[in-house]
């Protein structure tokens, strides 16, 4: 008998970037400068302070670069700092098969670990394609995972991180059945969505969930086994759904870009809202009312109408509804919100009501879609957004994409360095692989 971890591996052992398209060669490289960008942003934010002061007392240095910063450590700490900056405000791409995050634990493994082994730019991406493919494919192959609500990102990213760092150091199919099962076996428990009304900074476990990835290569490549049946157990997965048609089209291809600094079941709210002021020029001050039906999912966050974080304000609907309506599109990009005590803030998000709706939920996760009604003095209006902006049936533009880009790192490190980032991001004459690489400082090893 074979079992789905055999198949997996397999295809993680026999995967070639060359056998790609230059459509999913360029995505790979929109994905990472994207998550450059948000590690950016995420860099001075207290967790990936944290991280990086943990990393440095725990594991020894190395020839891993943290990003914008001297500091070189072993791979898997600076993969575990560089993920911690990158998930820190929930601007980070995402899949929708997924229903969550698997740029900020793939992407940062990759490169560390490319910059120990001295990778070449094709194995980096491919080593990153392959570990979307597997990661996404597990996230959405959980048994039960919708009725129990287990979207946390944690849950699966150690899988994927196994998968990519296990292509990247050519593991056999022997022992890459063995990382992933390895990786299955320890992958983190998280608290269910919107379970907590108490919102930390921990969030999806992403960065834990990168070290269990790379601990489970290490482990494999020592002999240690695991239960290799384990995507075969239907309580746990679906294993049919992890192999079908793999090898096909791939699921990097559908990784969405975010264009605000929130979750990601909120943007088509925003987006719904937007289109309806612009298009029939009602101003905030004009608003009387938003009634807001979407996915179960989002009316299930805090959505806390005066919030006393970021992190709580990023998680509740009508607040980020109420700070785009007075302050536009552009300000739900700023990570930082600014004062959350703000009275007009506060007084709309009051006027927010926001409800599950039935037939909206039976498309998630597929769709995370919004029908918004606007009351104002001039009149009710209704629209509906099924795919938000950035969704790969609603991409963002090259345009909007480096404005996201330049924003995000003006906004996350000291001016210097950001606009050395920013010319090297932007150079004209190498690829756009080699140009971000050069901006995060990666040092091939020789």
């Amino acid at each position: 008998m074979t079992f789905v971890v055999e198949t997996v591996a397999d295809y993680v052992n026999r995967f070639s970037i060359s056998d790609t398209s230059e459509f999913t060669r360029a995505k790979i490289a929109e994905l990472v400068t994207d998550l450059v960008a948000a590690a950016a942003a995420g860099f001075a934010t207290d967790p990936a302070k944290a991280a990086r002061a943990v990393a440095a007392n725990l594991f020894q240095s190395g020839g891993a670069g943290v990003w914008f910063s001297t500091d070189r450590l072993s791979s898997c700490a600076a993969a575990f700092c560089n993920s911690a900056a990158a998930s820190a405000l929930d601007v980070d791409d995402g899949h929708r098969e997924a229903i969550g995050h698997p740029g900020a634990a793939v992407i940062p493994a990759v490169l560390a670990e490319g910059e120990i082994m001295g990778a070449s730019e094709s194995d980096l991406l491919s080593a990153i394609a392959v570990g979307y493919e597997v990661g996404i494919r597990i996230a959405a192959a959980q048994t039960d995972r919708i009725e129990r609500r287990d979207y946390a990102t944690g849950r699966w990213s150690s899988i994927a991180v196994a998968a990519s760092v296990g292509h990247l150091r050519r593991l056999e199919c022997d022992a890459l059945s063995q990382a992933l099962a390895i990786a299955a076996t320890h992958r983190a428990c998280q608290i269910p969505s919107g379970t907590s009304t108490k919102l930390g900074q921990i969030k999806e476990g992403i960065p834990w969930s990168t070290l269990g990835g790379y601990f489970a290569v290490r482990l494999a490549e020592q002999g240690v086994t695991a239960s290799l049946d384990i995507f075969d157990i239907a309580s746990l997965f679906k294993g049919a759904l992890i192999t079908r048609s793999l090898g096909n089209t791939l699921k990097i291809d559908a990784t969405y870009t975010k264009p605000y600094c929130c979750c990601r079941w909120i943007h088509s709210s925003i987006d719904a809202l937007l289109m309806l002021m612009q298009n029939h020029g009602v101003g905030a001050e004009a608003i009387e009312a938003i009634v807001v039906d979407t996915i179960g999912p989002a009316a299930r966050l805090n959505n806390k109408t005066s919030p006393t974080s970021n992190f709580e304000a990023q998680f509740s609907v009508p607040y980020c509804l109420a700070v785009a309506a007075i302050e536009g599109a552009q300000a739900m990009l700023t990570p930082d919100m600014g004062d959350l005590t703000d009275a007009a803030r506060i007084d709309l998000a009051r006027k927010v009501t926001v409800r599950a709706d039935r037939d909206l939920d039976a498309s998630f996760p597929a769709q995370t879609g919004s029908r918004v009604r606007l009351i104002s003095q001039l009149g009710s209006f209704e629209g509906r957004v099924d795919f938000p902006k950035g969704d790969a049936r609603n991409p963002m533009t090259l345009d909007e994409l480096e404005q996201k880009f330049r924003t995000l790192v003006r906004y996350g490190l000291e001016p210097a360095r950001a606009e050395r980032t920013i010319v090297a991001a932007e150079a004209t004459g190498s690829s756009k692989m080699a140009n971000i690489l050069d901006a995060i400082g990666y040092r091939k090893a020789v």
